[in-house]
């Protein structure tokens, strides 16, 4: 696009001169030298204006994923580890407010809520428990002879990756 302006303006400062009176010809350059400095200044403030736009998003990238951390039980030692580095058989320490980096398995817990709304759509916040607790709601639930209580009374050990804690 820029070079069809810069041709466009060139080819304007030669149709003016080629068609100009004797007594115009000194001036007649005036008008597409014009337009070939405004496209100039155009262009630079564009490219100045992209580029410095680019930068802050860069900056801000590097920022958010360099925050990207979670904590994660190996060898029975805790570290602090980028979420890429996640490995099969990782235990991950979630808090409050946290997005679940990947699809797991509670194997302790006390309260834990996650909004699975990124996932299912559903708005509701979904009740987290382990394994052996989630199976004894679930013996309760199909013990109670009138089944008053809702589907998501009963509590689930899988949390979702992209969903809140």
């Amino acid at each position: 696009m820029l070079k069809l302006l810069i041709v466009c303006a060139i080819i304007q400062i030669v149709i003016d001169m080629s068609f100009a009176d004797a007594h115009d010809l000194a001036h007649a350059w005036i008008e597409g030298f014009g337009i070939l400095v405004a496209v100039a200044i155009v262009s630079l403030v564009t490219a100045w204006s992209d580029h410095s736009k680019e930068e802050q998003f860069l900056k801000q990238q590097s920022l958010a994923e360099s925050t990207k951390t979670v904590t994660v039980l190996r060898d029975s030692k805790e570290s602090v580890i980028h979420k890429n580095n996640i490995k099969v058989g990782d235990k991950i320490k979630i808090k409050n407010g946290m997005n679940i980096p990947v699809d797991g398995i509670i194997l302790e817990a006390t309260g834990v809520l996650s909004d699975e709304a990124a996932m299912t759509g559903e708005s509701d916040h979904l009740n987290k428990e382990t394994v052996p607790k989630c199976q004894q709601r679930q013996a309760d639930h199909e013990s109670d002879a009138k089944h008053t209580k809702g589907h998501h009374d009963v509590p689930s050990p899988v949390l979702l990756s992209g969903t809140q804690i």
